[in-house]
């Protein structure tokens, strides 16, 4: 679907690809690649806030980290529950 960009509107378009089963195994390892780049450059140019072990953290351009707030509260342990095997009933025949 494209729209005018001068009124604001997106424009996006659906674009078919083809590849293979390697090219798109490799989809999630490169998002990371791309995310991990991306973190690196903005805390190099300016001041980050992110979680990091249970706190939150606040990274400097010159390389300081400051600790502004203790989150560990915030998170739940989950214990792992045994999984139930479900199973389908058998169907019942009524005669009619």
């Amino acid at each position: 679907m494209r729209t005018d960009w001068r009124r604001g509107e997106s424009m996006s378009a659906l674009t078919m690809m083809n590849m293979s089963m390697h090219e798109e195994a490799m989809i999630p390892k490169l998002a990371v690649q791309a995310f991990r780049h991306a973190f690196e450059q903005a805390c190099a140019s300016s001041e980050v806030v992110y979680t990091e072990q249970h706190k939150l953290v606040k990274h400097l351009p010159d390389g300081e980290k400051v600790f502004l707030k203790d989150t560990g509260h915030a998170y739940q342990s989950i214990q792992p529950q045994q999984r139930q095997v479900m199973k389908r009933r058998k169907k019942q025949e009524t005669a009619i």
